[in-house]
């Protein structure tokens, strides 16, 4: 069986991210605070006025730099939670849409997504469906074209029994709406025979 990386997992590494982010800007922070703590201490036991300047000056500089530390949060943050975000919603989507056109009869399709994840597992398991859907209505069609041709076989034999007429008249008129349900599907064209591929071939 193959290992699979859990999407759980990777939502998990690119919250990480971010909470690094946030755990090294906080520490950044609280060293600039510690900083200025340490240097101003002398300044207000001393009573300068020029100090007190100095104060305000670092202090000022302190909240233009915690300004920018969290518009660069908040941006690292929207980057890292787009990236998540359409890697999860991209593949989503196409089989969104692959869903919508088995709803509407079109086996035509598989979706391609080389993921290793629970996506790809979904991707895989709509293709299986897919593929199922596809045998059942291929079996469905050739019932439908054996018990066609017994019915005919049937008729031939009735003697224009009005009876017997009247209830093959039936499972014909059965058999059809069948037969109009199964080839509503569109299928995978089927793989071409060994004459086929010679005739292309040349």
């Amino acid at each position: 069986m193959k290992q699979r990386s859990s999407l759980t997992r990777q939502m998990l590494i690119y919250f990480g991210f971010i909470a690094v982010a946030s755990i090294l800007i906080t520490v950044e922070f609280v060293w600039a605070v510690r900083i200025i703590i340490t240097q101003t201490q002398p300044i207000l036991q001393a009573g300068s006025s020029d100090g007190i300047e100095n104060v305000l000056a670092s202090l000022r500089a302190l909240q233009n730099k915690a300004f920018l530390i969290g518009i660069v949060q908040a941006l690292f943050t929207l980057i890292v939670l787009i990236m998540l975000i359409r890697r999860i919603t991209d593949p989503l989507h196409k089989m969104i849409e692959k869903a919508r056109r088995i709803s509407e009869g079109d086996l035509s399709r598989t979706i391609q997504v080389d993921r290793q994840d629970e996506i790809g597992l979904l991707a895989e398991t709509i293709n299986g469906l897919t593929s199922n859907i596809q045998e059942i209505v291929a079996f469905g069609l050739s019932a439908e074209a054996s018990l066609q041709a017994s019915v005919n076989v049937l008729r031939s034999q009735a003697n224009h029994d009005p009876l017997v007429c009247a209830q093959l008249d039936k499972i014909e008129h059965s058999l059809s709406g069948i037969g109009a349900l199964l080839n509503g599907f569109q299928l995978l064209p089927a793989p071409p025979t060994h004459i086929e591929a010679q005739h292309h071939g040349e």
